[in-house]
């Protein structure tokens, strides 16, 4: 391995090592921008922006407390946690990080449109404790974990918890959170629901198969639900101790030996418990009677969300079936239809599509997200133009709302998202107008809004802090007009009949999300608030599914009501007659009131601290302080080993983060040394600076007779400062990068004599300034479950102009490249669509460079298995298959090639050894061609950069074949491997066409 592979290695090593440790959750990103303020507490600096003072003392004592219930469980965590509260996307959620210090992130909006998260007392409670969960138990380590973390600090290759797979993590976390708080996850219906449909389905994957990398539904939800069900019967053993199992596995030199780790800690293995697991579900689960009603509408499964009536025979729904890009689906469900729904237009998020009503045209209101920035993402309105005008105009803008529902004239009303709290307003047709409906408080939240048919009432779901959902009709002021049903429990999706009598929702509280249904009083009669806690004889439940209904709607004429029907493929779009008699609804799984033990020592004194703690301004210097050291391992310009160590920083923000190395050379007694800083503070502007050092040749110099001098030695050193702005849509995405670099080359001998004259370029060095920059536009996307980049085009543009310091204008020279890439899908049989994938790109430098474009090679990227052991490629610009890396040089290139990429199999139960998950495989076919070439002046100057004359001249083109597996390692880290063969077909008369065989990482384009 060159020493620049290696240096290339390291780098790419230490990125991908922040990256993974600090945001182990897609599109976790917090914005690093703006005021800060901290709040310092025993084991906790809660972080939080100016005005969010209030629920970041909210957040101090939940935190505490779940620290103190969690020490009771596990064994505390080393040093305080830093926890911060974002409130940057519309979305709820949060993470934990070890490395390089324990830190929590919360994003604050609560989860009213997520079904497995929907039962929770106070969403802050349940989150922190989820998150702590993971706190305590990955950072622990005992035995020769302790002692490399006292010797190498807070290296991530000293967590040993950490090397288990993610459906253990998550288990255990979900087990505490719904342990410590009495709601969540473990205590809910969906992962229940989960498991005994894929029992009834005859789809259960096992163990090994639990994977965050799975492309089977639900995908990731696969780890949090199998996992949790299975950590909470592994606690439930009589003679079992999650903390024990904690601690096994933190002492364990090979931690992820989980039969070993479980049977020492719970008397019993994983795959026997789940063994037992499957039978009990097997003894209890069935098809119910009650299915058979049920008619499905929707093609494929995955994920759909709040299917709507367009007319008496007409259902739209948004989806995301795996196959295509997220979008709006219309299907007709007629008896004699037999059609396929109709893909009519994309949708960013899945969220509610109201059919405007009245609009000839079919033209929706609808909810969906989009990126202000690069960190922040907000819900906001839009109204499509009709399915044959095509198009959507945007209404607001970072306006947070979601779950529209619109009235005869317009009108809508809507969620409006927030920082803990959610509420209900109107918004006028055009968007201009939002006026509050329910009071902007604190814990208060509310969804999914639905008019009464005259307009004049909005029937919603409110969330209480009591764990307790109810359903509400208010007029549109907001005054209470009836509380109509509610319990400890999830009520969703509320809406009318269309007589404006009866009203319809779903609610798990029978153990199974079924629908509901009560009359209600008409508009103007007396108040009614009280009895919604009654299991009265008016409200019945009128589904028996026998694994769950969600989103109910009922069609305009009263006869029919559609809902997602779940299957262990996904949510199906489905319609029944609806049916308004039933049994009395009442509420068999959840406990009428919190049995959790909440409390934890001195809590008054804890809440008086809490609201008495001083606020600070917000410092990242205890954050940045180096935590750990990896050593390195490389090679010096002799050929000897050198050794040095690295080490990183970066705190909670994002904000600063720094990077830093050094390769010593005993002998020469030489170093290597790289530092980096980054500041991302502006927002959409980066700034980066870096400095290097590399003793990177040896050069003989010899007398006029070709005697020997002496040996040579070069040292470079670079000082390079970028600037990159992005801006980033989830349609699209901008991004430019403008640079300079300042290079010293300086050369020493052994002896003097060697270097020539006093004032000599290799006395007194030499000095090169570059300025670079680069551009790219995308509409690059895919499918859930697609093999590749399926649609959409991506362009990027790079230049730099380079020159010696003491010959500006003679040694200047440009060099440019110009690159573009094309997707098209094809509708195809398989697992995903088939696609078709071009590629060109064109360079240019002027004759003055010293610096060419080589042409052969494969594309991928490069991993470090061990400190000095890579594996795949670099990625190459004008790559060519089946020959060599640098079979031609040129200051002129143009390479290009096109590719079919077709799904092979999506693995459901294929054995997953040691800890090695297979997703699936993909075939594709190509043929890549390329040429460099310098112009006829330079090339016959015997040029360094350019061939000679003649010499492997033309054009070289070839074909052949990849099998690509994409796998995880470590059970959970993707990768995608590929095995090819290609040869060429078209070459100049001394480029060997034997071909080659080649096993790579990444993606070739």
């Amino acid at each position: 391995m060159t020493r620049t592979m290696f240096r290339q290695a390291l780098r790419t090593t230490m990125l991908l090592g922040m990256l993974l440790m600090s945001a182990p959750v897609v599109n976790a990103q917090v914005d690093p921008r703006g005021a800060m303020r901290t709040i310092a507490m025993p084991h906790f600096r809660v972080h939080f922006r100016p005005d969010q003072e209030a629920m970041a003392r909210r957040v101090a004592f939940l935190a505490e407390s779940a620290y103190a219930q969690l020490s009771r469980e596990l064994a505390p965590p080393s040093g305080p946690v830093d926890l911060l509260i974002a409130d940057n996307v519309d979305a709820s959620n949060g993470y934990a990080q070890v490395f390089p210090t324990n830190r929590v992130v919360i994003y604050a909006v609560p989860p009213i449109a997520l079904r497995e998260l929907r039962f929770h007392d106070e969403w802050l409670r349940m989150v922190i404790t989820h998150e702590m969960a993971h706190i305590f138990h990955i950072d622990r380590a005992r035995g020769a974990w302790a002692v490399g973390r006292a010797v190498f600090g807070r290296n991530p290759l000293f967590f040993p918890n950490a090397f288990t797979p993610s459906w253990v993590k998550e288990g255990l976390a979900v087990h505490y959170e719904s342990k410590l708080t009495g709601t969540g996850r473990a205590v809910s219906t969906d992962f229940p629901m989960i498991a005994r449909v894929a029992v009834r389905d005859a789809f259960v994957p096992g163990p090994q198969r639990w994977s965050l990398s799975t492309s089977q539904f639900p995908g990731g939800q696969t780890a949090y639900a199998w996992g949790s069900l299975l950590m909470h019967r592994a606690a439930a053993q009589r003679d079992g101790s999650l903390r024990r199992y904690v601690d096994i596995t933190a002492a364990n030199v090979v931690p992820f030996l989980l039969s070993r780790n479980s049977r020492a800690a719970f008397g019993v293995t994983f795959d026997s418990l789940f063994a037992r697991m499957n039978d009990s579900l097997r003894r209890v689960t069935s098809m119910s009677p009650g299915d058979s009603v049920w008619h499905t509408v929707s093609a494929n499964g995955w994920y759909a969300a709040a299917p709507r009536w367009i007319g008496n025979d007409t259902l739209a729904w948004s989806s995301s079936n795996g196959r295509d890009v997220s979008g709006l689906y219309v299907a007709s469900i007629g008896v004699n239809s037999g059609a396929q729904p109709l893909r009519l237009a994309w949708r960013n998020t899945l969220d509610v599509n109201a059919p405007i009503p009245g609009d000839d045209n079919g033209a929706m209101v609808f909810a969906q997200s989009e990126r202000m920035d690069p960190y922040v993402v907000r819900s906001d309105l839009y109204r499509s133009r009709g399915a044959d005008r095509g198009g959507e105009t945007r209404l607001t803008k970072g306006a947070r709302l979601a779950q529209p529902d619109v009235r005869a004239d317009g009108s809508i009303v809507a969620v409006q998202l927030g920082a803990d709290r959610t509420r209900l307003v109107r918004v006028s047709a055009t968007g201009e107008s939002i006026v509050p409906i329910t009071p902007d408080v604190a814990s208060e939240r509310w969804a999914e809004p639905r008019w009464s048919p005259d307009g004049q009432r909005i029937v919603a779901a409110q969330l209480l802090p009591t764990g307790e959902q109810r359903i509400v009709v208010m007029d549109v002021t907001g005054d209470l007009q009836l509380v109509v049903a509610g319990a400890r429990g999830v009520f969703a999706s509320p809406s009318f009949t269309p007589d404006g009598k009866r009203l319809v929702w779903v609610s798990d509280r029978s153990g199974r999300s079924q629908l509901e249904t009560a009359p209600i009083a008409a508009f103007g009669a007396p108040i009614d608030t009280m009895r919604w806690r009654v299991e009265r004889d008016d409200v019945r439940v009128v589904s028996s599914v026998s694994s769950g209904v969600f989103d109910p709607s009922v069609s305009p004429d009263g006869a029919r009501v559609a809902a997602l029907f779940y299957r262990a493929d996904g949510y199906h779009v489905s319609w029944a007659p609806l049916d308004t008699v039933g049994a009395i609804a009442r509420s068999a799984w959840y406990p009428a009131k919190n049995t959790a033990d909440l409390s934890v020592p001195n809590m008054a004194e804890l809440g008086g601290r809490t609201e008495s703690a001083v606020v600070t301004g917000y410092s990242p210097l205890r954050q940045l302080v180096p935590r750990y050291w990896m050593p390195l391992i490389g090679e010096g310009r002799n050929g000897g080993a050198t050794y040095g160590a690295s080490t990183s920083g970066v705190d909670i923000l994002g904000r600063h983060a720094w990077t830093a190395n050094a390769l010593v050379q005993p002998q020469l007694r030489e170093t290597d040394a790289f530092a980096s800083y980054r500041y991302a503070g502006l927002g959409i502007q980066l700034l980066d600076v870096s400095a290097q050092q590399e003793w990177d040749g040896t050069f003989r110099a010899v007398s006029d007779s070709g005697a020997t001098l002496g040996f040579i030695a070069r040292r470079r050193r670079f000082v390079t400062g970028s600037s990159t702005w992005r801006v980033p849509r989830v349609r699209r995405s901008v991004s430019a990068t403008l640079g300079a670099q300042y290079e010293m080359r300086d050369f020493t001998s052994d002896v003097d004599s060697a270097l020539g004259a006093p004032n000599s370029l290799l006395r007194t060095g030499t000095r090169y300034g570059s300025f670079f920059a680069s551009s790219s536009v995308s509409t690059a996307r895919l499918g859930a479950r697609g093999i590749s980049v399926e649609e959409g085009f991506t362009l990027s543009g790079s230049t730099a102009y380079r020159w010696r310091e003491d010959d500006a204008l003679g040694s200047g020279a440009w060099r440019s490249i110009v690159g573009a890439r094309h997707f098209l899908p094809l509708n195809l049989p398989g697992f995903s669509r088939h696609v078709i994938a071009t590629r060109a790109t064109i360079g240019v430098a002027q004759q003055t460079s010293t610096t060419e474009f080589s042409v052969g090679g494969t594309s991928g990227q490069s991993a470090e298995l061990l400190p000095g052991v890579v594996v795949g490629d670099p990625s190459r610009t004008f790559s060519l298959r089946g020959v060599a890396p640098g079979t031609q040089r040129g200051i002129r290139a143009l390479a290009g090639g096109v590719e079919y990429r077709a799904p092979l199999v999506l693995f459901k139960r294929l054995p997953s050894p040691f800890t090695l998950f297979v997703d699936r495989m993909s075939v594709t076919l190509f043929s890549d061609a390329a040429r460099a070439w310098c112009p006829g002046a330079l090339a016959r100057s015997e040029n360094v950069v350019c061939e000679r004359p003649g010499e492997r001249d033309g054009w070289l083109a070839s074909a052949g074949a990849e099998l690509v597996v994409d796998l995880a390692v470590q059970y959970d880290t993707p990768y995608r491997l590929r095995i090819g063969g290609a040869a060429p077909y078209v070459a100049p008369r001394d480029v060997s066409r034997g071909g080659a065989f080649y096993v790579t990482l990444g993606g070739y384009f």
